[in-house]
């Protein structure tokens, strides 16, 4: 494994480390939650942008919406919260990148609480805060993120933290699950090949295609 404690998550640095790479946040686009390939459509479109990062070496343009500008500004104040709630030493990770594949993650913090683990942290808008407190458990639209950040980091367990400045957190200790990562992890490191290959090729290939008829 190769990680990255000096990068900053968000800047240019870290986007350039990552391009070309299978990463965490991503994950949903390759594989479901329960562990299954995803549609076709929405595979391609990922590992389109894939495959152009490493073919031009550059991350591509990606949209930020307000949610995502609002989860950026709060992340730190939900991590030093975080961490005064459980009372560990949270540290701050850039990147942390497979051994053998291009494929990675950026937890939002790593600590040790009877074990090594980490943290995934949202700030969604009030109404999905609410949403998750209710329920009590990881949402499932993170699934894929922190059970394959796990098979990644190596560690049991790993904490799912939801804060919203005017509501109390939402802290959630998530127990890995090997049936689930046992069928999911074969999907991403098959597209990390896909996307190796498929670049190769692609480098290769003639500039000017015939048409025929």
């Amino acid at each position: 494994m190769r990680i990255y404690y000096d990068v900053q998550q968000g800047t240019d640095e870290w986007l350039a480390l990552r391009a070309g790479c299978i990463t965490a946040s991503s994950f949903k686009s390759l594989v479901t939650s329960r562990g299954e390939k995803t549609a076709s459509s929405t595979r391609d479109t990922y590992l389109n942008q894939v495959i152009a990062e490493r073919l031009t070496g550059k991350p591509v343009d990606t949209f930020k919406n307000a949610d995502m500008e609002r989860g950026n500004e709060r992340e730190g104040a939900a991590r030093d919260l975080f961490a005064a709630i459980m009372e560990v030493d949270v540290k701050e990770i850039g990147f942390h990148l497979h051994s053998d594949y291009d494929i990675g993650c950026s937890p939002d913090g790593l600590f040790t609480l009877e074990s090594d683990t980490g943290v995934e942290i949202k700030s969604p808008r009030a109404s999905t805060h609410v949403r998750y407190m209710r329920n009590k458990k990881l949402p499932v639209e993170y699934v894929q993120q922190v059970q394959l950040s796990m098979w990644l980091l190596e560690v049991d367990h790993y904490f799912f933290c939801s804060y919203h400045p005017d509501l109390k957190p939402l802290i959630v200790e998530v127990k890995r699950d090997d049936q689930y990562i046992d069928k999911a992890v074969p999907i991403l490191i098959d597209a990390a090949k896909y996307v190796k290959t498929e670049t190769e090729n692609l480098n290769e290939q003639s500039i000017y295609h015939a048409y025929k008829r």
